[in-house]
């Protein structure tokens, strides 16, 4: 690649853009829009989104007394089944795992084997089971295996909690769908699907792993990242510490399909929606107060190939940053200030100057078209033909407070709403405390400050 350009990011997605349409506002900006917009789809039917329970801390159940009705014995036997699953990721055992399953079926044995395979190649210094709810007779997935496997199939949703080694953050809850049969005086696993939000990478492809103190990456299949992309990432986490602070993992994962068409699978969605997505980050929460949400960075191997090193380091830099905050996670939380301090963070310090950064939003200011207010939640919807004029404002807003108040201000700002209970009024009690200003009196210098600048 030729050297960089400060300005070739936005030119480079302004070509995009040409070629595959208003989807491709979100190359534009260099970053993937929220999370809980880009992505909202129902979730997948057995998935109880937002269920909260308790998961052992031990993979082996423990009860005072040996239960005595039928469904009570049935969970302990099955909870004993799971107990041996967890102990063999844990402890590397494939074979342990393997002999829980029932080989009725040869595709779901091989996609068993490639699972557990990918467990004991993750480091996972937790993996425990526990059984949630058993899906009733309506249920279609476990309609689905008792028309496969016999009247004596039962299906039960299952949390599985897990912790990274080199996380330091609480465990992780994600959910799966699994089916069971009796075998003897035991039970035999016959399916067994990953259903919250997202699919988990371990059950879709192979997996190998690229690390560092600052990066797990897990690359899928035959998917070859840039020889750079752990260093990039690695360096984008390191900046992230340092402008918000130490107190979150520093350390991300990153998950790197081998097509974008896989990208799509691991998202519940059409590959094709993301042509002109370089990176994403996602966050899925199932458990308790306790537990820690499913944060990960995606990158699309088609996308990231479009950018070059400057326009990478702005992509990894706006979305390890809303790992960092938290932003990743769905919530009433104003996107105006999420998308504003990241897009503020990505850019800092790159060189591209403001006429480039907020073209559309200094465009539309020429022409006598200043936003009367910042963006609201539903402006960062993907199809939302000024999406670029709801990033490029929230840019200005966050990079109007540092030049007024100070970068120290605007992370203030941003933590005080984020600790906020009531979301909706959170920027504005955060301005108050920290700036002495109100939201409408920001808005005025904001509106101001477009006008002067057009």
């Amino acid at each position: 690649m030729s050297p960089v350009d400060p300005q070739e990011p936005t030119r480079t997605h302004r070509r995009i853009r040409t070629s595959f349409g208003v989807a491709a506002v979100i190359v534009i900006l260099l970053v993937a829009t929220a999370p809980s917009l880009l992505l909202q789809s129902d979730p997948p039917p057995v998935a109880v989104q937002g269920q909260t329970f308790v998961v052992p801390t031990s993979p082996v159940a423990t009860v005072a007394q040996p239960p005595t009705d039928a469904e009570g014995v049935e969970r302990q036997a099955i909870s004993a089944v799971l107990a041996d699953r967890s102990a063999a990721v844990v402890g590397n055992q494939s074979q342990t795992f393997m002999d829980t399953v029932g080989q009725r079926d040869v595709a779901f044995t091989t996609a068993q084997l490639r699972l557990v395979t990918n467990l004991i190649t993750v480091p996972f210094k937790q993996w425990d089971y526990t059984l949630l709810n058993k899906l009733g007779a309506s249920d279609s997935a476990a309609q689905r295996s008792r028309e496969k496997f016999g009247p004596n199939t039962v299906t039960y949703q299952v949390g599985v909690r897990y912790r990274l080694e080199g996380f330091a953050s609480p465990p992780v809850v994600v959910l799966r769908t699994m089916s069971f049969v009796p075998d003897g005086d035991t039970w035999k696993v016959v399916a067994d699907t990953d259903s919250g939000r997202f699919r988990q990478p371990w059950d879709v492809d192979v997996i190998s792993l690229v690390r560092s103190n600052d990066v797990l990456m897990l690359v899928l299949g035959n998917a070859k990242p840039s020889s750079s992309l752990k260093e990039q990432a690695g360096q984008a986490v390191r900046d992230v510490t340092t402008f918000w602070g130490t107190d979150w993992d520093k350390r991300v994962l990153v998950v790197v399909p081998r097509s974008q068409k896989q990208l799509g699978t691991l998202l519940r969605k059409d590959g094709s929606n993301y042509s002109a997505l370089a990176a994403i980050a996602t966050a899925e929460r199932n458990g308790g107060s306790g537990d820690a949400p499913a944060n990960v960075v995606w990158v699309n191997p088609a996308g990231f190939a479009k950018i070059n090193a400057l326009g990478r380091t702005i992509v990894l830099r706006h979305e390890i940053l809303h790992v960092a905050t938290g932003a990743a996670v769905p919530n009433e939380f104003p996107l105006w200030l999420e998308e504003g301090v990241a897009e503020y963070f990505g850019y800092r310090d790159s060189g591209v100057k403001q006429q480039i950064i907020a073209s559309s939003l200094l465009a539309d200011a020429r022409n006598g078209r200043v936003p009367s207010k910042f963006a609201k939640t539903a402006d960062f919807v993907p199809t939302n033909p000024r999406l670029s004029q709801a990033y490029e404002g929230s840019w200005w807003a966050a990079r109007l407070i540092v030049q007024n108040y100070g970068e120290a201000a605007l992370i203030r700002v941003y933590r005080t709403a984020l600790a906020q209970s009531n979301k909706k009024t959170a920027v504005d009690v955060a301005l108050r405390q920290e700036l002495g200003i109100s939201e409408a009196e920001l808005t005025s210098l904001w509106r101001a400050s477009i006008k002067d600048a057009a």
